[in-house]
């Protein structure tokens, strides 16, 4: 979708690619975040503008329409609207954004082969996701990874909420009613997730994220840079 497009190769992933691609993201979650502020603020406009008790009960039921048939007798509307629907819009959103950062380290290792004409690829490894991609960085293009850095650190704890929304309906216990201490861990450090009972995403986080994957990937490719010059 950009408008230059230069050679695809590995010299040129970061600054070419995954640059943009970024731009691209951080464009989205902006999207995302409107969204969700327009939808609480149109929740709050929408009930300042009935008193339930002063209306005939046509209106009351009007304005249960108005808001998905959901009844503040059943539900807890302003936890809906304010907090709960909002996080499910960042779940969805926070997928898309891990898929993207998987992607773009499963391209650099192909990229990688095709260049280098490496015998080994992505698929012989036994490892998934971007444990495999870093995994081929590291012991096949020879490339220094930054397993012990911050950003490393905090990429496999935004891996564990994300696998956490797929696998446990973004549930903080697993299957078995035990708490999953370290995604439990993960949510009181950061002040954009909450939750008792299952993950709720905050504001701030999808920009987290993002932010977190945007200086992985300079890091790495530094490493590049590196390794190119050698």
């Amino acid at each position: 979708m950009a408008l230059y497009t230069p050679k695809k190769v590995v010299r040129n992933w970061y600054r070419y690619d995954v640059s943009l691609s970024i731009e691209l993201m951080e464009s989205f979650i902006e999207r995302i975040e409107k969204q969700a502020e327009e939808s609480i603020i149109r929740f709050q406009e929408e009930k300042e503008s009935i008193v339930l008790d002063e209306v005939p009960e046509e209106n009351y039921e009007r304005f249960v329409e108005v808001h998905q048939r959901l009844d503040d007798e059943t539900w807890d509307l302003e936890g809906i609207f304010g907090e709960y629907f909002p996080s499910l819009q960042r779940r969805s959103a926070l997928l898309t954004v891990c898929g993207f950062f998987e992607h773009e380290l499963d391209k650099l290792c192909l990229l990688y082969q095709s260049e280098k004409g490496y015998k080994l690829a992505l698929s012989d490894l036994n490892a998934k996701g971007i444990d495999r991609s870093a995994c081929y960085l590291e012991k096949v293009a020879g490339i220094e990874v930054y397993k012990s850095s911050k950003e490393w650190k905090h990429i496999k704890k935004i891996q564990m909420i994300r696998n956490v929304i797929v696998h446990q309906d973004g549930k903080l216990n697993d299957q078995q009613g035990n708490p999953i201490k370290a995604v439990i861990d993960y949510v009181n450090e950061m002040e954009s997730l909450e939750g008792d009972d299952e993950v709720i995403i905050q504001k701030g986080f999808l920009a987290h994220v993002i932010s977190i994957y945007k200086a992985y990937c300079e890091l790495i490719s530094n490493s590049i840079e590196k390794s190119e010059k050698a």
